[in-house]
């Protein structure tokens, strides 16, 4: 993995999202499944706008201090705000806003773990930047990889004050 450009940025939208509550391995082993829910939402309620839409994971809790049967982790979409949307049980809306340090990498698949590895020890915790009490999260600028060998380009958002 070659370091990341880093930028500072202040991010707001509106997203839908799907939650999932359990460790990391099931997250992954059901994302597909939440990803299908959300996508299957979006396209019955036209919210998938052409090379505007943006998705993204979202990772509510510390690993290092919740259990991972607590976890809770989101797929979600943006969406226009100007769109009234109907939740239903399992997708629901929410806004994300404030200032972020964003990684933007170009990742394989197995290379996510020292993607965020890299933005909390060698740039949050090395750096001058201060961590803001928010979730940080990862957005697909291109689809995440199918095969092992293949790379995408993501970005990882770390909140900061």
């Amino acid at each position: 993995m070659k370091k990341p450009d880093i930028t500072i940025e202040n991010f707001n939208t509106r997203v839908i999202y799907v939650r999932f509550k359990g460790s990391y391995i099931e997250f992954r082993k059901n994302s597909r499944k939440l990803f299908n829910q959300l996508f299957s939402f979006a396209t019955a309620n036209n919210l998938i706008i052409e090379g505007e839409t943006k998705v993204l994971t979202i990772y509510h809790d510390n690993p290092f201090i919740t259990d991972a049967e607590n976890l809770r982790t989101s797929v979600a979409m943006t969406v226009p705000r100007s769109v009234i949307i109907h939740e239903i049980e399992d997708v629901n809306v929410m806004e994300i806003s404030g200032k972020f340090g964003i990684g933007h990498f170009e990742i394989s698949a197995q290379e996510y773990e020292s993607a965020w590895q890299y933005m909390y020890q060698e740039w949050l915790f090395k750096g001058e930047e201060k961590p803001r009490d928010s979730f940080p999260f990862e957005l697909y600028v291109t689809e995440p990889p199918k095969r092992l060998k293949e790379k995408s380009f993501t970005d990882i958002f770390i909140p900061i004050e």
